[in-house]
């Protein structure tokens, strides 16, 4: 995964065009082990939910990763691996358990899950850093402003750069672009809530908007820079 600093609204956390390196070792001290397969996690959580995952291996640490807490929670069955994986973490291609919904998933805490497979039911928590949002009043203004081959079925998750780096149709340099940027997942999803959530770093916030998908409740983190016009519950 990675540190979504658009998103989580947490710019304070870059000086001078980097990381506040010393800021991150601050939350490291302060932050919980848990142990694990290989290494551990240390994790802190801020005041609005959003937990900061650093893996350790041999007391170094090997990578950061940001996760939202909050309520949703979807039940998948692992399928198969996704992309190049990095220490202590894994990125699946999941269905549901009827096997006719598909998502892509990175488990923050991979190495404290016992051996797995895809007969397995796994309950995880959700969460999804949005990286483009369009806004509708409806879905009868979504459909209509869409033309229909680009719609997304209502509350449906797609996992479109994944079947399209597969997809031998298209040039390779095609699926090999697509294949960059594999866990980008489309939705297209009525709003049930929206709250501004603070971090307590500074000025820092957030938003959380929660959709209802095929899966089950989703919530959307992302800041008001990302976004033309505000997002309202029924949107």
């Amino acid at each position: 995964m990675a540190l979504y600093i658009t998103n989580t609204g947490l710019e304070a956390l870059v000086v001078d065009g980097a990381i506040d390196e010393r800021q991150l070792l601050a939350w490291y001290e302060e932050g919980e082990t848990v142990s694990a397969q290989g290494g551990s996690y240390r994790t802190v959580v801020l005041e609005s939910g959003l937990a900061i995952i650093f893996r350790v291996v041999e007391d170094e640490i090997v990578g950061i990763d940001m996760h939202m807490k909050g309520r949703s929670i979807w039940t998948g069955k692992p399928l198969l691996r996704v992309g190049e994986q990095e220490p202590l973490s894994i990125t699946l291609l999941m269905t549901s358990q009827s096997e006719r919904s598909a998502f892509i998933a990175t488990l923050v805490h991979a190495a404290t899950l016992p051996q797995f497979d895809e007969d397995s039911a796994l309950d995880l928590q959700v969460c999804a850093f949005v990286q483009a949002l369009d806004i509708y009043d409806s879905r009868a203004s979504y459909e209509e402003a869409t033309p229909l081959e680009m719609q997304i079925g209502d509350k449906k998750i797609l996992p479109y750069n994944f079947i399209m780096s597969r997809d031998e149709a298209i040039a390779e340099d095609e699926r090999e672009r697509f294949a960059l940027a594999q866990t980008l997942v489309l939705i297209a999803a009525p709003v049930i809530a929206v709250e501004t959530r603070s971090h307590g770093f500074g000025e820092s916030s957030c938003i959380v908007a929660t959709v209802g998908t095929e899966m089950g409740h989703l919530d959307l983190v992302f800041s008001e820079s990302q976004v033309p016009t505000p997002l309202k519950k029924g949107a």
